[in-house]
């Protein structure tokens, strides 16, 4: 049913969109999921800033230097690239090497970006569930330890204010990471959004995934759209 009423709401947009849509239930673990092109997959952009966090955590059992603790906070709270790419190079070896988290938590449809750079990932909606999981919805992780998913979390709770739009839409509590992108000529934008909405006892995590969004702010409706009907869903 879900399925078909996301559908409904997408097609209020133009049709030359691919959207990837991956909703789980804190309440039960009931996974829904929408794409409209099954099998499809797109561009991270900056929603990866997430697992590059959480491979550093992994990697240092959450306990970060001072400088990571900063670029941490820049990459997450205000989506600074730079950042990014430092913790990338200089404490992860680079794109390539994230695909140890991919592969530790069953992503099997995210592989690491072209060219060794982290916002040409490919991922889908139902696999960036598998990331969020580990952080908001499963207290044994073995791949994060209890510190290593509060600061995670403080982080996606404290974006910055020109960052608080997505799947946050319609609620005034939610954990966030927002991903935009435009890599070449027409530039259209791969707009994305995941995260976290922390309703009572039915929270839920959600991955929104859009393309050839012209200008970008016709994603981040569309991904708004869908937040704000599938709050009141769940």
């Amino acid at each position: 049913m879900e399925s078909l009423l996301w559908k409904a709401i997408i097609n209020g947009y133009a049709n030359n969109h691919h959207i990837l849509i991956a909703l789980q239930s804190q309440k039960d673990g009931a996974i829904h999921e929408y794409a409209s092109v099954p099998g499809y997959r797109l561009s991270a952009a900056s929603i990866v800033k997430v697992a590059i966090l959480a491979q550093l955590l992994h990697n240092t059992s959450g306990n970060l230097n001072s400088y990571q603790q900063e670029l941490a906070r820049k990459m997450i709270q205000n989506s600074d690239n730079n950042a990014a790419d430092i913790l990338v190079d200089r404490y992860l070896g680079g794109t390539s090497n994230m695909q140890a988290i991919y592969y530790a938590l069953g992503m099997t449809q995210t592989t690491p970006g072209q060219g060794n750079h982290w916002a040409r990932t490919l991922t889908t909606a139902t696999d960036q569930l598998k990331l969020l999981n580990e952080i908001f919805s499963n207290p044994h992780s073995s791949y994060l330890n209890d510190q290593s998913r509060e600061y995670i979390k403080s982080l996606m709770s404290s974006v910055s204010a020109d960052q608080r739009w997505g799947i946050s839409a319609g609620s005034s509590q939610y954990y966030l990471k927002n991903g935009w992108s435009a890599f070449s000529a027409p530039w259209t934008w791969y707009v994305n959004s995941i995260g976290f909405i922390p309703q009572g006892n039915n929270g839920y995590s959600i991955a929104v995934l859009t393309d050839n969004n012209l200008p970008m702010s016709v994603g981040v409706n569309i991904i708004e759209s869908i937040a704000r009907f599938s709050k009141n869903y769940i």
